[in-house]
């Protein structure tokens, strides 16, 4: 039987004491962000998925992206993320929670780890697993450092959904990060994915433009790669890295109309 690492164990031991309730958490620790009361109040009103709804034309096995524009700050990027998995919800999760393989999940990221001593079992119903990760990720352009990060990290889990939320706890180059993934089961073998993602930083000269193409280019690949691996279990990550950039670099003129689509969520 494969050895389970810390994070992957406590998180397997949230998904087995999960009942079918939900839960009022506060959400992560970490810095708030203008985006932060918003994301609480989306879980709130979450609706449970109905098996029946199906992606809308052209959105069957790739991932719908929204684009948020937040007013007075151009280049604070927000993207909704939707894509339906033809794996069990175990399976997504099996790939969400395997931290030290989102090196190979997320483009440009060099490293990251849970922060020695921040791993808890929170009690509640369900209960919850807080932890700190630390990143470090490559620049958009060469010639900017390296950039480093640290993420407040909250995971919940019923039989029926998971619910993964993240703030940004330290950082230099990124000045705020605030998201979500859920992901419910539609059958035993298909899984509703959603993300949000909200994050600003001194992206220096940079033009607006570039900093929106190349996060969505980002999140589109780590969505799409985060579905290959649980669908294709089997697959190597270079194998899944591949795939995730070719498909990406036939999206870019979605990537360009959503960033002149963007509309603001906050007044």
């Amino acid at each position: 039987m494969r050895k389970r690492p810390p994070v992957a164990a406590l998180l397997f031991a949230v998904a087995s004491a999960a009942s079918a309730q939900c839960s009022a958490s506060d959400g992560p620790d970490g810095i708030d962000s203008v985006y932060t009361e918003h994301l609480t109040q989306v879980l709130k009103r979450w609706a449970p998925l109905r098996a029946d709804v199906t992606p809308a034309a052209g959105e069957a096995g790739s991932v719908a992206i929204t684009c948020v524009a937040t007013i007075g700050s151009e280049r604070y990027v927000g993207m909704i993320q939707r894509q339906r998995i033809q794996a069990a919800l175990t399976m997504v999760e099996e790939v969400l929670d395997d931290i030290d393989h989102y090196k190979d999940l997320f483009p440009g990221t060099i490293d990251v780890r849970v922060v020695p001593g921040s791993l808890r079992l929170v009690p509640g119903t369900p209960p919850a697993a807080r932890f700190d990760t630390a990143w470090v990720q490559r620049p958009p352009i060469f010639l900017m450092p390296d950039i480093h990060y640290e993420m407040a990290n909250l995971v919940e889990k019923t039989p029926a959904r998971a619910v993964y939320r993240y703030k940004l706890r330290l950082g230099d180059v990124l000045t705020a990060s605030d998201g979500l993934i859920v992901v419910e089961a539609i059958d035993s073998t298909t899984t509703e994915f959603t993300e949000y993602d909200f994050f600003d930083g001194h992206w220096g000269l940079l033009p607006t433009w570039l900093v929106w193409r190349e996060s969505l280019k980002g999140a589109f690949q780590s969505d799409v790669a985060i579905r290959l691996k649980a669908e294709q279990p089997a697959w190597d990550y270079l194998r899944i890295a591949a795939e995730a950039e070719r498909l990406a670099s036939l999206e870019s003129k979605r990537f360009e109309r959503c960033f002149a689509d963007r509309r603001a969520v906050l007044r």
